[in-house]
């Protein structure tokens, strides 16, 4: 099935308890906006063959602004030693090409995946410690590059409007209603693989086993009637990570999906393996 053009075999990102139901609404305060003044922040443009990082001169560890524009969502890396660029884009050509999960894993094992957002979107990923960090996205072929330097800069995470939380499972906690403009937290509490969010908005009482079982339909044709326009994505966050995301759609019921491949499941997206929650936006 094609109607997500997120679901995708590659590396998500771009290549992927109950929380509080209600929004928590936070008025903006003076103390507020002097953080969001002060917190760093960089700019991510995906082209056809470039990706380029603005505004990483002079860049801390810590908390950062992200915001993407171009040809595709972005998401942020960093890779262990002895593991580089030209290994991640070996493994990751040998995974599209041939499902070759042995590769796949040695990217997860050698790789932090600390967030993105898709073109036009923000939010604020954590760069953990000094040093050097690849942005991939699959609108372009290449990596772009920028370094962390060796202070870490203290800044607090935005107040938030509510909670998408990946869990075990694979399956979804956090609220189960938003506002339909503001902040998210994406928290990954999965030890053990990395999770994305997709957003797409459903017509009114759709469930979870009609998109099942509209995912797992092997025959192209036009979207099912359930499927509304309105769609959100983030990057990928490995296990024990968060990001915030910034966000304005339309109110209305949304599925939250992941689709993420399961290294243990031979590729599977998580959301043909049942990772999927209706939510409200209002």
């Amino acid at each position: 099935m094609r109607l997500l053009r997120s679901a995708r075999a590659g590396i998500a990102v771009a290549c992927a308890s109950t929380l509080v139901a209600a929004p928590l609404l936070v008025p903006i305060t003076a103390s507020a906006e002097r953080a969001e003044a002060a917190m760093q922040s960089i700019t991510i443009k995906v082209a056809k063959k470039t990706i380029t990082v603005q505004g990483a001169k002079g860049l801390d560890a810590g908390r950062v602004k992200v915001e993407v524009k171009g040809r595709g969502a972005a998401e942020v890396f960093m890779f262990d030693r002895g593991y580089d660029a030209g290994d991640f884009k070996k493994d990751l050509m040998a995974f599209e090409r041939k499902n070759d999960m042995k590769a796949f894993k040695r990217f997860l094992a050698n790789t932090e995946i600390l967030g993105g957002v898709e073109p036009g979107g923000s939010g604020t990923i954590v760069l953990p410690k000094a040093g050097e960090y690849a942005v991939f996205s699959f609108g372009s072929r290449n990596l772009g590059e920028f370094t962390a330097g060796s202070a870490t800069r203290s800044a607090p995470a935005p107040d938030v409007d509510g909670k998408i939380v990946g869990r075990t499972g694979p399956k979804w906690g956090g609220s189960s209603t938003l506002p339909a403009k503001g902040t998210f937290l994406f928290k990954n509490a999965d030890k053990t693989v990395p999770h994305m969010v997709y957003l797409q908005q459903v017509a009114e009482g759709t469930t979870t086993d009609q998109v099942l079982e509209t995912l797992m339909a092997e025959e192209e044709g036009p979207p099912p009637e359930w499927a509304l326009p309105a769609t959100l994505e983030t990057g990928s966050l490995s296990s024990g990570r968060k990001m915030t995301v910034d966000y304005d759609l339309p109110p209305g019921q949304y599925v939250v999906m992941c689709f993420f491949p399961d290294p243990n499941m031979k590729g599977m997206p998580h959301a043909f393996m049942g990772m999927l929650k209706m939510i409200h936006l209002s």
